[in-house]
């Protein structure tokens, strides 16, 4: 690189786009803390569902499915 493209880079990656940039860096852990939350829910309901046939509860499986559902359910849509 050099001094005439060090100086590009200064120009554009100036205090403000810094922040700019922390910012969206902040968003994108966020929604990434989002996802794996609902990623730990779901494996928390699959192994539930996946106890051996003879451990197997009725009721503990439908309200399982239940979690399930609404797991999958999109983060603004009822239910979430």
């Amino acid at each position: 690189m050099n001094r005439s493209d060090r100086r590009q880079v200064k120009l554009r990656l100036g205090p403000v786009s810094l922040r700019r940039r922390v910012v969206e860096l902040e968003l994108e852990i966020q929604e990434t803390r989002r996802l794996n939350q609902r990623l730990s829910d779901l494996i928390d309901v699959v192994t539930e569902v996946l106890v051996p046939a003879v451990d197997r509860d009725d009721a503990l499986l439908r309200a399982a499915l239940v979690r399930l559902d609404e797991a999958k359910a999109p983060s603004g849509s009822p239910g979430s």
